[in-house]
């Protein structure tokens, strides 16, 4: 998906666009799409990986006060000494992959994707669909059906709305993913607990063999953004591949 600038309309508060999706006004521009690029990958690292390069305090729950948020990217980046809380609170409330949640006591934090330990039981369990969907590989299959499915580099599973978007997220990782079905309502009956993170992802501490299948094969066609951010994640993690081989 294109980025598109972030702005904030008198009436109607933040958007993302050239113009209020409500009333039509052009608003006040808050932020170009590579300063909410920028921001972003800062507020992952915050939220999501590690908190103390930031010197900043999280809650059990994964909380992060806003107003320690703001001196703390001013500090680590100076290009940004402009924010305000008012851009954290636009940028996360307008993110169209709900990365983020905002509460009434002016703290933030990511709803998924953490490497650090979060307790997140407090993210709702409700509507829960009766079919989510996980991403492997060929080759992990046949040990996933023995074992189940745990989390590896996270703290959560992560479990896709629909089939396409576990397949595209998978292409991200590898050329050829495999899709798997969660039966979500034969997990909860058996005392299992499915987290709604976002309106794209669920989580979850781990899955039985006994609530997986392969999904029926489905053609995926990507979009151009799809194509061009697989490849540019793709270039990146190459890049970093060969920096730590330079340095072994």
């Amino acid at each position: 998906m294109e980025e598109q600038d972030l702005r904030s309309c008198r009436e109607d508060g933040p958007f993302r666009g050239e113009i209020c999706p409500v009333c039509g006004d052009e608003g006040r521009g808050l932020m170009h799409p590579d300063e909410i690029e920028g921001v972003s990958r800062i507020l992952a690292g915050m939220l999501r990986h590690f908190p103390e390069n930031y010197g900043v305090r999280m809650d059990a729950h994964g909380w992060v006060k806003i107003y320690s948020i703001v001196p703390a990217i001013r500090t680590q980046k100076r290009r940004y000494g402009w924010i305000t809380p008012f851009h954290i609170i636009a940028l996360a409330k307008t993110d169209h992959r709900q990365r983020y949640e905002v509460n009434e006591r002016d703290e933030i934090r990511a709803t998924y994707g953490h490497t650090i330990p979060v307790d997140l039981s407090d993210l709702p369990d409700d509507n829960i669909p009766e079919t989510v969907y996980y991403q492997t590989t060929p080759e992990e299959y046949e040990f996933i059906m023995e074992t189940g499915i745990s989390p590896s580099d996270k703290t959560y599973v992560h479990l896709s709305s629909t089939y396409r978007k576990a397949f595209v997220s998978g292409l991200f990782h590898v050329d050829n993913p495999l899709i798997l079905d969660v039966d979500t309502q034969k997990y909860i009956d058996s005392g299992g607990r499915i987290l709604k993170a976002s309106h794209e992802v669920y989580l979850t501490k781990e899955i039985a063999p006994e609530f997986l299948k392969k999904s029926e094969i489905e053609e995926i066609e990507l979009t151009s953004d799809e194509k061009s951010d697989i490849k540019r994640v793709k270039i990146k993690r190459e890049e970093r591949s060969r920096e730590r081989q330079d340095l072994a």
